[in-house]
């Protein structure tokens, strides 16, 4: 079986377990939430950058998808997220998607969001990083 498979399979049945738990990743063992919050966040980012991911509106603060990314060993996309976050002129924007859409509205192409944006979108190696994260863990996820 391919990794991406091993990948994709894993998703559904963690997919599955999500639905049993009110759709909350959170409320999944440690070791799998890194993979529930990353499949459909990584898969985001990848189809319209930090835009599309700031656009929707979630319910865990962004540090929480901050920490997957640390978790799987994608330091890099975890420092480029950490570092868009930082970008917001107030506290907590994932509370305020309002807000979030305005200031992104008043930044041209060049800021720094979009640079950091840059790097993560179409990045290959979190999806690498989380089929071995799966691999090296495959005994605590759901078949």
């Amino acid at each position: 079986m391919a990794k991406q498979d091993l990948l994709d399979q894993t998703a559904d049945a963690l997919y599955r377990e999500l639905e049993l738990k009110g759709g909350d990743p959170l409320k999944l063992p440690p070791v799998q939430q890194p993979v529930a919050i990353l499949y459909t966040i990584q898969a985001i980012v990848d189809n319209g950058g930090f835009r599309y991911l700031f656009e929707n509106q979630y319910d865990a603060p962004y540090a929480v998808f901050v920490a997957a990314y640390s978790q799987i060993g994608a330091e890099d996309a975890a420092v480029c997220l950490e570092k868009a976050v930082a970008r917001f002129p107030f506290e907590n924007p994932h509370l305020d998607r309002e807000a979030r859409l305005e200031f992104m509205d008043s930044l041209n192409e060049s800021d720094e969001l979009f640079e950091l944006d840059d790097k993560v979108c179409g990045d290959e190696s979190v999806w690498q990083l989380m089929e071995e994260y799966v691999t090296k863990n495959l005994d605590v996820f759901p078949k």
